[in-house]
């Protein structure tokens, strides 16, 4: 079971809430002031939540696209309380 920490999972959803539907951002630890576990760790849990309206997942790297009303819900749930 995965324990991300909050901060990652808002770090991750706030950047991908940029993007527009068409569009993928590569998750790079280092562009995002992650640890490469703590990244690792958080996506894998929101993608596993279905916070994205699709991702992708090879050689341990990830890419997800803009949020979806989960992940949108899941932002505001993680900002807000």
């Amino acid at each position: 079971m995965l324990n991300p920490s909050k901060t990652d999972c808002i770090t991750i959803l706030s950047a991908a809430s940029e993007l527009t539907d068409d569009a993928i951002l590569p998750l790079d630890h280092g562009r995002l002031g992650l640890s490469r576990n703590g990244m690792q760790a958080a996506a894998a849990f929101l993608i596993e939540r279905a916070c994205f309206q699709r991702h992708q997942e090879g050689d341990g790297q990830y890419a997800v696209g803009a949020l979806s009303l989960q992940g949108r819900l899941r932002l505001e749930q993680l900002a807000n309380g």
